[in-house]
């Protein structure tokens, strides 16, 4: 259907809503309302039931089942003036797998992108479970062929959940055969980094990278919009965000609870040997952490979906 990642744009959203599941889709009030889509709440439960389970919508009761909503196709119709949108899937893998791509970091600087390809390279065709990954990750970079590839993000977008979830969900993939990796931002690994300790504790072995771009990031481009709808200097957007000077060491924090940690890894050169370090030891029964400092910025999905929540609030 098209390239994964937190936020769908254009042909891919258009696309989303035309499958026969997109009662699903449409059902979360937020997400059809920041992605733009039609916000009819009285016609998406029969819509979502429908989808789920047709054999059952017989079984509600005439209050539910009388529900006054216009059809499916009248709802998901394309706008007259808008060109109907060219496949953008591809049928089989062999096809798919080219049209994933990254976007190298500037400056001799590391990217996500650049931390994903270095991560695909060292994993190879080991299956492996994404039980997090960052706001910046973007979906172009790496190709998922299982269900088990991506296990999901945080629901409601918990703060500080990442190490968390990485650990649970390593416990759940434990003996599955299956390598667990979590890409958290240092964000979100300081504020619930001791769940590393509970992960060394009962020996649950997990590879967590921390795509560390020393910053609340998140957080300067809601203050950086919240300036310019107030006409405030937007220079200060990293006030209370920036985490530097000094850089907090987190391959420490991960040493000091059992773990074993490599970084801070700041060059191109030095990220592959640490990631099949790191891997190994984990399959050794380890709990691995590396710490690479990234650049800050989102992919132009990410951008581009924060823009329009501000203009829709604002």
């Amino acid at each position: 259907m098209g390239r994964p990642g937190r936020y769908a744009q254009g042909r891919l959203r258009r696309r989303i809503v035309g499958e026969d599941y997109s009662g699903i889709a449409r059902s979360p009030a937020a997400w059809w309302l920041e992605h733009g889509l039609p916000a009819l709440p009285d016609a998406a439960v029969p819509l979502l039931l429908e989808a789920l389970a047709p054999s059952r919508s017989a079984a509600l009761s005439p209050s539910h089942s009388t529900v006054l909503a216009p059809s499916r196709s009248a709802v998901l119709a394309p706008s007259r003036s808008e060109a109907p949108a060219p496949p953008i899937h591809a049928e089989t893998y062999a096809a798919r797998k080219h049209a994933f791509s990254a976007t190298p970091g500037e400056n001799g600087r590391i990217s996500t992108d650049d931390v994903a390809v270095a991560l695909r390279g060292v994993i190879g065709e080991r299956p492996i479970s994404f039980s997090h990954l960052p706001l910046s990750w973007n979906g172009a970079s790496w190709p998922f062929r299982h269900p088990l590839d991506f296990l999901g993000s945080d629901g409601g977008g918990g703060i500080g959940a990442g190490p968390g979830i990485a650990v649970g969900a390593a416990l759940a993939l434990k003996g599955s055969g299956r390598l667990p990796v979590a890409v958290c931002g240092d964000g979100d690994f300081l504020m619930g980094a001791t769940a590393i300790w509970t992960a060394t504790h009962y020996r649950i072995p997990l590879l967590l990278i921390v795509a560390n771009n020393r910053s609340y990031y998140n957080d300067e481009v809601h203050q950086e919009r919240v300036a310019r709808m107030r006409n405030r200097p937007v220079e200060n957007k990293w006030i209370g965000q920036r985490i530097a000077a000094p850089d907090v060491d987190l391959a420490a924090i991960a040493r000091a609870q059992g773990a074993q940690g490599w970084g801070p890894i700041e060059g191109l050169d030095a990220l592959a040997p640490a990631l099949e370090q790191a891997v190994r030891a984990v399959q050794d029964g380890a709990v691995a952490v590396v710490d690479v400092h990234v650049q800050g910025g989102y992919t132009p999905a990410m951008t581009a979906a924060l823009t329009q929540v501000g203009r829709d609030r604002g």
